[in-house]
């Protein structure tokens, strides 16, 4: 096993040079050149004062460029703050005034910034900061439900744990391509390329799934056998292709998708149109990772959960005091995480460190349960979970009831304060309707009577002409409680 993701590419270099490693829209590289690289890059930083410790800032966009700076940062000692493909600097004021950062590469030229056009690497003298397999790797910067952004500590020791999480998670082996579409300044996109690199496989990028001719053209002429994505691309892809999926993936091995729970109805329809493909449903978080992994196409008895645990993760289920509890579905909480991919900490906030890790063990805000069998079961966010009357609901329920409904083509559930002020919160619900689709608020709210219990029923639907998600593909459910 290899102490950081850079020293696995550092082997292949040497030893399986000639293997494409990372394809581009434009250009592709083999591990040789791509070790090459990483060392030119990695001395022409050096010379530029950049030694152990130093914080570089780079724009994670879809280029060989990134991926060979990103890792160049690493061989050096230095650390990695990687930010959105078309960040600024006023856009990423607070971070800079956080961490002072020695180095800034966006994409576009400004005044205290460079950018990847500027590097001319040649021939040089090799150069390798000291850093060790617990030494400080990258910073990322998350929100979470707080809004404050975080920046989580990574150390290479977690990037290594969190990289064979998904290598053993999802069946991953060196002769797949893996179609990467997602950002890859978020822990998904990240997490995904450094496995990629360090079990030796091929990872080609994509700028998200917009494009269907793109997304062919990766899958048959540069013979992608695995993809990954987050579920609401998939969804966009699903009406894309006019509800005929198989037509774009029937040909692929594996589906990998992360951030959010797959809804019950799109866990149906991949089971009737990719028979043949490996399903997977994967869940993390940027302080763990990826440690929860579910083979949809094998466990149709399941279809509630997000899975189990990986091989070398422990996961609980604790009340608010860590005290370890016998979970249900109606006796809910935290999930406990231990394992070796769980960040360092928060960067410069001891406090907020404390409030969700301690002894190694990282205490999630995301709610659920766990069954007889160790699958693990979803219900929400903390704040995202509704009080209502004594009870608690989870939004995520009600959305995959209301997504079988047929004419709901997106929602998005939200607790809002109880207008009559009986029952604290109740459930409101956003809808996109499907387009050519009969479809009516009131038909629905009589469906979600027929299925929840009285205590579930939304108390108003409300229909919208798009649920608002962030950057990733994720339900904004701030943006939606300050539209209520």
């Amino acid at each position: 096993m290899f102490g950081s993701i850079v020293e696995a590419i550092a082997y292949y270099g040497e030893h399986q040079g000639d293997k494409i490693a990372v394809v581009t829209d434009c250009t592709q590289v083999n591990y040789e050149e791509l070790w090459e690289k990483i060392q030119q890059y990695a001395a022409v930083l050096s010379k530029q004062g950049i030694c152990n410790g130093d914080k570089i800032v780079l724009a994670a966009d879809y280029s060989v460029q990134f991926v060979e700076v990103y890792f160049a940062v690493h061989w050096l000692g230095a650390v990695s703050v990687v930010v959105e493909k078309n960040a600024s600097l006023s856009s990423i004021s607070h971070l800079v005034q956080s961490l002072s950062p020695q180095y800034i590469i966006l994409n576009q030229a400004e005044e205290g910034a460079k950018t990847y056009e500027v590097f001319n690497v040649t021939s040089c003298d090799m150069v390798r900061g000291k850093f060790s397999p617990d030494s400080l790797a990258d910073i990322l910067f998350t929100t979470g439900t707080t809004g404050t952004p975080k920046g989580v500590m990574l150390s290479h020791q977690n990037e290594v744990a969190g990289a064979l999480n998904v290598i053993s998670g999802g069946g991953m082996v060196q002769e797949d391509r893996n179609l990467l579409t997602m950002p890859l300044h978020h822990a998904f996109g990240l997490t995904t390329l450094r496995a990629v690199l360090y079990k030796g496989s091929t990872a080609v990028l994509q700028d998200g799934v917009a494009s269907l001719k793109k997304m062919n053209d990766n899958i048959q002429k540069k013979q992608c056998n695995c993809v990954y994505m987050v579920p609401s691309a998939l969804r966009v892809l699903y009406f894309q292709t006019r509800q005929r999926l198989d037509l774009l993936l029937g040909t692929v091995e594996k589906i990998e998708f992360c951030t959010a729970p797959l809804d019950k109805k799109m866990r149906l329809v991949l089971s009737e149109q990719l028979k043949d493909v490996r399903l997977y449903n994967s869940y993390g978080a940027t302080e763990s990772a990826r440690t929860v992994y579910m083979r949809l196409d094998q466990n149709t008895e399941k279809m509630d959960a997000i899975g189990k645990a990986v091989e070398g993760v422990s996961i609980c289920i604790v009340d608010d005091e860590r005290k370890v509890i016998h979970s249900s579905k109606q006796n809910f909480g935290h999930l406990a995480i231990c394992g070796a991919m769980n960040m360092i900490g928060y960067y410069d906030d001891p406090r907020m460190t404390k409030q969700v890790l301690e002894n190694g063990i990282f205490y999630s805000e995301d709610m659920g349960y766990m069954d007889e069998d160790g699958y693990i079961y979803l219900v929400g966010r903390n704040n995202d979970v509704i009080n209502t009357g004594g009870e608690k609901v989870s939004p995520l329920e009600i959305e995959n009831a209301a997504l079988e409904y047929d004419g709901v083509q997106e929602c998005a559930c939200i607790g809002v304060k109880d207008p009559k002020d009986v029952l604290e919160y109740v459930p409101v619900l956003y809808v996109v309707r499907e387009i050519d689709k009969n479809f009516s608020v009131s038909m629905l709210q009589v469906y979600l009577e027929e299925r929840l219990e009285n205590y579930k029923v939304p108390y108003k639907i409300i229909e919208v002409a798009e649920i608002p998600k962030n950057h990733i593909g994720k339900i904004d459910r701030e943006k939606l409680r300050s539209l209520w």
